[in-house]
């Protein structure tokens, strides 16, 4: 996996190593990884973090606080979609598997007859 640099990050976002740092002390929703020298190092989706955290901050003017609260929403929506969408898969799988069951059961009882 792929680790940034906080320079890499500033060069690719176009802020500076304060701007990042603050909204990482500010926000609560972004900690990178350091290294054994104490650097941080950024992931892909901590990238990804920090790009949609300058679009909130800067494009649309969201407070630092209202941009956390906004991940934060959209993070807790994205986990109760796919939360639901476990549970419609894991009950049809149940289905399946007890049509399965039922026909495995079905197969043996005309084996004995």
């Amino acid at each position: 996996m792929r680790r940034y640099t906080i320079g890499e990050v500033c060069r690719v976002l176009g802020v500076r190593p304060h701007i990042v740092r603050y909204w990482e002390q500010e926000m609560g929703v972004l900690s990178p990884t350091k290294d054994i020298a104490g650097r941080r190092a950024y992931t892909s989706a901590d990238l990804q973090l920090l790009f949609r955290i300058k679009y909130l901050v800067q494009e649309r003017r969201y407070t630092v606080q209202g941009a956390a609260m906004q991940i934060l929403e959209e993070l807790s929506g994205e986990h109760a979609d796919a939360t639901a969408w476990i549970r419609i898969v894991r009950d049809e799988l149940l289905e399946v598997l007890g049509k399965v069951h039922r026909r495995d059961a079905d197969h043996k009882g005309d084996e004995h007859e």
